[in-house]
């Protein structure tokens, strides 16, 4: 066999070769036509979930900040509560110690004045049995048989 004959054989199988992977790729893209259409629909889902996820740590960010401030503006009352009570206790502790200072005073007073009460409980029994006596001596007088002169007109005439 001549070499023309080689070289149209070898053209041949060439020719062969070249259609079957021109047809080997048409069908692998065919193939990969609804592959990717799915990875396509895939992506727009996976991107449509990225934008709501998005969406809603904006809106949890937005109400982390209202809650953030809401507890903030509710530590200030409370600091302020815990003041009010510090300053209510030691009020009570103020008015403690003047009730106590009061009453010392009062027991160290009465104590300093017990000679004093004694002269006044003397000086008020006195002046009960002066009172005494002297409603006693009224009795007595008013008890009394008094003389008194008959008067003329009560006399009979004989």
């Amino acid at each position: 066999m001549d070499s023309t004959t080689w070289l149209y054989i070898a053209l041949i199988i060439f020719l062969a070769g070249l259609i079957i992977a021109i047809i080997g790729v048409v069908l692998l893209i065919v193939g990969m036509k609804e592959p990717m259409k799915e990875i396509k629909g895939s992506a727009n889902n996976l991107k449509e979930r990225a934008d709501k996820l998005q969406l809603e740590a904006a809106s949890l960010s937005h109400h982390a900040n209202e809650l953030k401030e809401d507890i903030q503006m509710k530590s200030e009352k409370i600091t302020v509560l815990v003041d009010a009570a510090k300053g209510t206790m030691n009020s009570v502790i103020d008015l403690n110690a003047s009730v106590r200072s009061i009453t010392g005073n009062i027991a160290s007073r009465v104590d300093h004045d017990r000679e004093n009460i004694a002269q006044v409980n003397e000086w008020s029994n006195g002046a009960i049995k002066f009172l005494t006596l002297l409603e006693n001596q009224r009795r007595i007088e008013s008890n009394r048989p008094t003389y008194s002169s008959p008067s003329l007109h009560d006399e009979k005439q004989y």
